[in-house]
């Protein structure tokens, strides 16, 4: 009888686990499919960054830093797009051709610049402009509010043009 009983409870268990097993991997979402990109044309786009005030190194970077020596930097993804070592002239427009890393969907690019130190009580600002030939893409402008570094990310979908679709 006891060996019986042992027996039942082992049959219970372990059925009940192998039962528990089944079900939870029944539950389980669905496999994520990975989205295929498709990169833009570098030649159709054109950005072009104008700020308000005359960007300077971060003075308080970590010395070290391969950032530390940037007065703007613009990154699309992974990629760094832009660079600038040198102070550039404020309300100047900085054009950068072609624009590399754009991909047909939703892209996101990341900019900041840091302000001179003698202008710490003022608000700056970055104007951002993404032009595909003639047409303009986006128009944004980043703040920075007394003095501080302007940062920010402009997220944009890109569409597929018209030219890509036909087959010449």
């Amino acid at each position: 009888m006891r060996i019986a009983l042992t027996a039942l409870i082992w049959l219970i268990m372990i059925g009940g686990l192998s039962l528990y097993i089944h079900q939870r991997d029944q539950r389980l979402p669905p496999a994520i499919q990975i989205l295929t990109t498709e990169a833009a044309s570098m030649v159709d786009y054109t950005l072009e960054i104008t700020p308000t005030f005359s960007p300077e190194p971060d003075p308080f970077a970590l010395h070290g830093d391969p950032s530390a020596s940037a007065t703007l930097v613009v990154r699309v993804g992974e990629r760094e797009l832009f660079r600038s070592e040198q102070a550039l002239p404020a309300g100047k427009t900085v054009s950068v051709h072609p624009v590399a890393g754009l991909v047909v969907g939703r892209n996101e690019l990341y900019l900041w610049a840091t302000p001179p130190l003698s202008e710490a009580l003022m608000d700056h600002a970055v104007r951002v402009r993404l032009l595909q030939g003639n047409q303009e893409v986006f128009d944004e402008t980043l703040w920075g509010l007394s003095g501080a570094k302007v940062a920010g990310t402009i997220a944009f979908i890109l569409e597929r043009s018209a030219e890509a679709e036909h087959d010449h």
